[in-house]
């Protein structure tokens, strides 16, 4: 019986054995592949414009004494935009708050009144008024401002250009690598793409002065070109 037993155990070792070359072999195959970067670059002329907008009160007695104040000023921002052509659909409350402000002479510290703001982000579809927006909102309380971004409002062509354009550099990059080693590109493994946004462009404001009624004018904001950009990542089996 334990003739039997031994013999079974060599017999189930022996196949293991065997089968072991085989098993790396696969392994080995299956780590054949290169990974490789590719980016793609399309530049195209922006049509619109986002930036963000807002009031703030000074300290007031009371919170409702700071946000009776806070409604009268953007009311006029709101109806200012408005009568710029900008609408109700463009204008989004990104922020609304009500800060007390403390006494730190004494002690414990005491509130001694409230700030209120708000802030809204603002679509400008026709970029040659964006002076002129700054120019009439500052003048009816607007005095904080966050950055301003210039986009193309239907990117859709102009990233599959770019995304076209990356895949095109990662396979001239794969091509290279496998030439260097002496080896053959297989078919993909994986993929993958990403498109990254830009950044916001700092704005920062002086509140407008009205100079015989009339709004000051406002800045030059150039929009420039926007440039779209993919970058991909493609796995290739090795031949």
């Amino acid at each position: 019986m334990g003739a039997v037993v031994v013999g079974g155990l060599f017999y189930v070792l022996g196949q293991y054995l065997a089968s072991q070359p085989q098993r790396i072999e696969k392994e080995a195959e299956a780590k054949r592949e290169i990974t490789v970067h590719g980016r793609g670059e399309v530049q195209g002329k922006p049509d619109v414009a986002r930036l963000t907008l807002g009031v703030q009160t000074n300290v007031q007695p009371s919170a409702k004494a700071a946000l009776d104040i806070l409604s009268r000023r953007f009311n006029d921002v709101v109806s200012a935009l408005k009568a710029l052509g900008i609408k109700e659909e463009d204008l989004k409350t990104t922020n609304l708050s009500i800060t007390p402000r403390y006494d730190y002479g004494n002690a414990p510290p005491t509130i001694h009144g409230f700030e209120a703001s708000e802030h809204v982000q603002v679509t400008i579809r026709d970029l040659d008024k964006i002076g002129e927006v700054l120019a009439k909102t500052t003048l009816e309380g607007v005095n904080q401002a966050g950055g301003i971004t210039f986009e193309i409002d239907d990117p859709e062509a102009l990233q599959e250009q770019a995304q076209e354009q990356a895949i095109k550099d990662a396979k001239k990059n794969a091509e290279q690598l496998a030439k260097a080693l002496s080896v053959r590109l297989g078919r993909v493994k994986t993929f993958s793409v990403s498109s990254p946004s830009p950044g916001p462009v700092p704005i920062f404001l002086e509140r407008a002065q009205a100079v015989g009624g009339q709004a000051p004018p406002g800045p030059p904001v150039p929009a420039g070109t926007s440039e779209i950009v993919a970058t991909v990542t493609i796995t290739y089996e090795l031949r």
